[in-house]
């Protein structure tokens, strides 16, 4: 499971209190479960989830930060407000499934079950459901990792964007 934010573990907005909770769901539940963490260090004490915690630190560099999404089988994107968060988008391009809540612009990013899973806004039963779905079927997680790196392109690749940007100044300029 891969969780990231520049700091997020100790900012509210990013959740990752609600995902600390989702895991404790899974306790038991899930084999080989562990937890990556990226965009911070490991803190001086850290707390015991009761599985594996690996803190990355930051990543400054696209090699860096494909190596990990494509490391992981999940992303968890728990944030309590997000637009479009980069982390998830990423996630997609590189073919990794991804569990937030169905909450802001998270939306836009996940297809539910097609790319990835959207819980109830806040639930962090449900949350762990959406995690322990995509990680207990090999088949499935494949699925939606073809889903998700097919979806990435179609929506978010540069070509895609660069002619949203050209249709709207061509109306904007009208």
């Amino acid at each position: 499971v891969l969780f990231g934010a520049m700091g997020g573990v100790q900012n509210s907005i990013k959740g990752f209190d609600l995902l600390r909770e989702a895991l404790r769901h899974l306790r038991g539940q899930c084999r080989d479960l562990h937890l990556a963490i990226f965009g911070q260090s490991a803190p001086k004490n850290p707390e015991d989830l009761g599985f594996p915690v690996h803190y990355l630190g930051r990543l400054h560099d696209d090699l860096s930060l494909r190596i990990v999404y494509s490391a992981a089988d999940v992303m968890v994107i728990p944030s309590r407000q997000d637009n479009l968060p980069n982390t998830g988008v990423e996630s997609l391009s590189c073919g990794m499934p991804v569990v937030a809540f169905d909450t802001c612009g998270l939306p836009d990013i996940v297809s539910h079950q097609v790319t990835g899973y959207l819980a109830r806004p806040f639930d962090t039963e449900d949350l762990a459901q959406g995690i322990q779905w995509v990680l207990e079927n090999h088949v499935r997680r494949q699925a939606l990792s073809d889903a998700a790196r097919a979806y990435a392109v179609e929506r978010f690749s540069y070509p895609v964007v660069a002619g949203q940007y050209q249709e709207l100044y061509a109306k904007l300029l009208l």
